[in-house]
């Protein structure tokens, strides 16, 4: 049975940058129909969209946020956000619209690039280490703590973040893959998330993992 073949598109306002990602995409095995556009409303008017596995959006362009929010109402096209490392902030804004994995150029090789983009139209979510890492932290004060997560929800949520799809979790911690999923499920609920992707955010934000 061969890889998956995942169609992409890159929604990125530098054009240099633009062409680069997609010289990297194209070829990369299980990626297949690329198109690129500079802004949010080439995007919505490209016949493209509809058939996209993932859109990388460039979370510097104004309206990526209300861009990935309202993908997400109309498409089963999954988001992934796109941003420099000293722009982690705007890589949450998207996170919290519905993105489901944060990539930081800095981190990127084509390689990295290819799989995180597979991993993502397979259902993984991929948050990569600068992401977590320079995301700034809120200590929430005693009035405002937040919700405790147990060890192993801490440990389950950190595997996401890292991109492990649930059927490798179960296999690392030794868990069921309902299991995991049942964990996840009460880390969204205790986070007071929507998904698994802004649970992560909000978790990295506080500082729980």
């Amino acid at each position: 049975m061969g890889v998956r073949v995942t169609d992409i598109m890159v929604v990125e306002a530098h054009a240099v940058f633009r062409q680069g990602l997609v010289a990297c995409l194209d070829g990369f095995d299980g990626i297949g129909r690329v198109e690129a556009v500079g802004n949010v409303a080439e995007a919505w008017s490209h016949p493209a969209l509809g058939e996209a596995d993932v859109v990388l959006v460039d979370a510097m362009l104004d309206g990526a946020g209300e861009f990935v929010a309202s993908l997400l109402q109309f498409t089963e096209t999954r988001a992934v956000a796109l941003a420099s490392k000293d722009q982690v902030d705007r890589l949450a804004t998207l996170v919290d619209a519905g993105a489901v994995a944060a990539l930081v150029r800095e981190d990127l090789t084509a390689e990295r690039l290819g799989l995180s983009l597979r991993a993502v139209a397979a259902g993984a979510t991929t948050m990569l280490a600068t992401y977590r890492t320079d995301l700034p932290t809120v200590a929430p004060d005693a009035a405002h703590a937040g919700p405790e997560l147990t060890p192993r929800e801490q440990r389950v949520l950190a595997l996401v973040a890292d991109g492990l799809p649930t059927r490798e979790i179960g296999e690392e911690l030794h868990y069921s893959e309902r299991t995991v999923k049942k964990v996840l499920g009460d880390v969204v609920v205790k986070l007071g998330a929507r998904s698994r992707s802004q649970a992560i955010a909000r978790a990295v934000r506080q500082g729980i993992i």
